[in-house]
């Protein structure tokens, strides 16, 4: 019996050794792992910044040729000059500012002096740069400003400047990494926070990131003076602290500009949830069916739920429709004035009843400012002979706006033809536009990855074809090498994950004025639109360093809870517009042929189109 006993001390004191060895290798890994992560995400965040601002300093040097045959001491040609630009891209003011710093709009207005600026001495110095901190614009919004020199020969004669609000900063860490428990900041070497992710597991609210960490005596000195260092010099680098009782890694990578790095975070509870979910999996195995079964049961309740809740909008939306008022006019030719039955404060935010035409900016405010040409499209149709309108707009009800029907019947002097009256009224139509315009972005778009579906890139890109001009772009097809392995090994959540994660990163390479699909299970396709403006080295550079950095950033290894991982990169095949092709099947087409090229010779790489590939592929367009 007591031998029974010490063998079953024995048994028991090796499995908790076991258990606690276990426990901390697995610990151990996932440290490793997470700083690994954090590396990469780091990196990803300062090549995406960077190439964000690339993109905005390319604007700006298209916009300074404009001034290439520019007299800069004649400010009345400058002033035309400068009348001419149009805002592109992210930015919010682009001003032009001559030798002596002095800066004029786009409205032609001289509204100030630059010339002690960094930026404005960096650029008269022949070079494309962007200011080292954050300034605060007229409206006291954050902003960025960049500036690039404007040449005659090879003198810099003045410079173009440009400034994008700290919101466009902040959107860059729009994705959250380790779901939401790790975040990320832009800093300068001094610790100034440039931009942030928006985590609810982020400590440091201030302006200052090293400030913070010297307040709350998380590092020693030396260990910040390192920090920044490192940051001056450009190296990437990791460490672990504690503040409270909870520990963290960090690492920081350099942004290559302005002395900038990214620093990401990632609290230590995303680690030990993951060591516990591994050690105690065997457990969990045990309640699956009962977990299933609560699962079940909670998805039924909810379901009742949301039939409840369905049912009470049901009920609000009839009795709110019900209680939407019509407003009915009418307008005299004769004396120009409108007459209104009913009530017009749920619109205009007065009673009236009679509105002279001379004072129709009165009710002109509550127009969207993309509808205020109301006046002149009636105009066109009393011109027009015809004795029916109807249009639709936009009307401020409430604080928000409000799609209004508005419609009316033209009445004319039998003898003369001259119109006398028109009657009509003003119908809420809200509801009903919204759920076209609803209907329309869901017809538009993949539902997975919320990216434009393959017939709505088709549609997209042939109007922007048939209106192009003499614009160019850049067609990229791409797929996700080893995709199929991921919803095999892994699962179909895994792979569904796998998409969206590319779907975001390909948001993060590409702008807005840019087209992005997924037309098939892995397969997406993105069109590139350039300025014209610029030289064709300068487009040809883009196009590769963005199929350079997708191949980059589109490297992820999926992991399942048994530690089965399967690694995914990215295949891309480019052709060019219109160089290479002139419609829309036949950029589709080379572009195939090229990526079938990539596949070819080992996958995880891109090409260009060119003849030698026209007879090879096998296009799925259509």
């Amino acid at each position: 019996m007591k031998r029974r006993f010490f063998i079953l001390i024995v048994l028991l004191m090796s499995v908790i050794i076991s258990f606690i060895i276990f426990q901390n290798r697995i610990t151990a890994l996932v440290y490793e792992n997470s700083e690994r992560f954090l590396e990469e995400t780091a990196a990803l965040y300062a090549d995406a910044f960077k190439i964000k601002l690339n993109d905005q300093l390319f604007i700006l040097e298209s916009k300074a040729h404009l001034f290439d045959d520019v007299d800069m001491n004649d400010h009345e040609a400058i002033r035309r000059t400068v009348m001419s630009l149009r805002r592109m891209g992210d930015f919010k003011r682009i001003y032009v500012a001559d030798r002596h710093g002095e800066v004029m709009n786009i409205a032609g207005d001289t509204i100030g002096n630059i010339s002690e600026t960094d930026y404005f001495k960096s650029a008269m110095q022949g070079e494309a740069v962007s200011d080292s901190y954050l300034s605060t614009d007229e409206e006291g919004e954050r902003v960025l400003s960049l500036a690039v020199p404007i040449f005659r020969g090879k003198k810099v004669e003045g410079v173009v400047t440009g400034t994008f609000a700290y919101s466009v900063l902040e959107n860059i860490f729009s994705v959250n990494t380790f779901s939401g428990d790790g975040y990320a900041y832009l800093v300068n070497d001094r610790g100034r926070i440039l931009g942030a992710s928006q985590s609810d597991n982020r400590l440091c609210y201030s302006d200052n990131w090293v400030d913070f960490f010297v307040e709350n005596k998380v590092l020693s000195s030396s260990e910040i003076e390192k920090i920044r260092s490192d940051i001056r010099e450009g190296k990437t680098a990791s460490m672990r602290y504690k503040l409270g009782n909870k520990e963290r890694i960090m690492v920081y990578a350099s942004v290559g500009l302005n002395n900038w790095s990214v620093v990401s975070i990632m609290t230590a509870d995303f680690i030990n949830a993951q060591q516990r979910k591994i050690v105690w999996s065997t457990v969990i195995l045990i309640f699956v069916l009962l977990a299933l079964f609560v699962f079940v049961g909670y998805l039924f309740y909810r379901l009742i739920n949301q039939h409840e809740k369905v049912a009470k909008e049901n009920l609000r939306y009839v009795t709110t429709t019900r209680s939407l008022k019509t407003l009915v006019y009418e307008y005299d030719f004769a004396s120009r004035v409108i007459e209104f039955s009913g009530e017009t404060a749920f619109l205009f935010g007065e009673k009236m009843k009679q509105l002279p035409l001379e004072k129709f900016s009165v009710v002109e405010k509550y127009i969207h400012e993309s509808e205020r040409n109301l006046l002149a499209h009636l105009r066109d149709f009393v011109a027009s002979g015809e004795t029916s309108y109807r249009s639709e707009l936009r009307l401020l009800v409430g604080g928000e706006y409000v799609w209004y029907q508005f419609s009316g019947t033209l009445i004319r002097d039998e003898d003369s033809g001259k119109p006398v009256k028109m009657i009509g009224n003003l119908v809420n139509v809200n509801a009903q536009v919204l759920r076209e315009q609803e209907f329309k972005e869901m017809a538009e778009t993949d539902l997975l990855s919320g990216l434009l579906n393959k017939i709505s890139m088709e549609n997209k890109i042939t109007d922007w074809i048939a209106r192009a001009g003499e614009s160019v772009g850049a067609f990229y097809i791409l797929d996700l090498d080893n995709f199929k392995q991921v919803n095999d090994r892994i699962g179909h959540s895994a792979g569904d994950k796998a998409i969206c994660d590319a779907a975001n990163k390909l948001n993060l390479v590409f702008s807005e004025r840019d087209f992005i699909a997924r037309i098939g299970g892995d397969e997406f396709c993105v069109f590139l639109t350039l300025p014209i403006t610029l030289a064709p080295e300068k487009m040809q550079e883009i196009i590769v360093e963005k199929a350079r950095v997708l191949n980059s950033i589109l490297h992820e290894t999926y992991r399942s809870g048994d530690d089965v991982t399967v690694s995914v990169t990215s295949s891309i095949g480019i052709s060019l517009f219109p160089s290479q092709a002139k419609t829309y099947k036949e950029l589709f087409e080379h572009a195939d042929a090229a990526l079938y090229r990539v596949k070819e010779h080992g996958k995880n790489s891109f090409a260009l189109y060119n003849e030698q590939m026209k007879e090879t592929g096998e296009s799925v367009y259509g």
